[in-house]
């Protein structure tokens, strides 16, 4: 004690100042610390939590834009199928018109031809009645001039016979 003592160092108070030193750490370290340490330890914790919760909520999202895609991808798909359906439709309805429409056609000339037919033969029969009128007439007018009146008339009979055949 005496090497304390030339130093100048006076034991009472020592042990005083380490006596406080020692109360002083053991409030700081039950009210100060602890609680500190504590504090830290929370936040701590709960940033953990915060980043775990931005992963899931991540992982969540690019999971819904995956579902997104693959129902955008399910639903163009539908619609190219729907519009494939479609043009077929459109296509086979348009054959059909036009198939419809060619029948019409056909049937419209068949008529239009068998009408000209009907008409040609007319005129062709009317053609013959009015040529077989002028060709008696002229043969009953050189008849008249040239033959007897019985001739005349046997002539006349065989022409109007064999006139018709000749015409057609």
């Amino acid at each position: 004690m005496e090497i304390l003592q030339t130093l100048g160092i006076d034991w009472k108070l020592l042990i005083a100042q380490i006596i406080n030193f020692a109360v002083v750490a053991i409030v700081l370290t039950y009210f100060v610390y602890k609680p500190v340490l504590k504090a830290i330890d929370a936040r701590r914790e709960r940033t953990k939590k915060a980043m775990r919760d931005a992963d899931d909520i991540g992982r969540a999202k690019r999971d819904m834009e995956e579902e997104r895609i693959k129902r955008m991808r399910a639903a163009d798909d539908e619609s190219k199928a729907m519009l494939e359906k479609a043009k077929k439709h459109a296509e086979a309805v348009q054959t059909e018109l036009l198939a419809k429409a060619r029948s019409e056609a056909d049937a419209a000339l068949q008529k239009g031809r068998a009408q000209l037919e009907n008409e040609r033969r007319e005129a062709l029969a009317s053609l013959q009645d009015t040529v077989a009128g002028v060709v008696i007439r002229m043969t009953e007018k050189i008849l008249e001039r040239e033959f007897a009146p019985a001739d005349q008339e046997r002539i006349l009979k065989n022409v109007e016979k064999e006139l018709p055949a000749l015409l057609k």
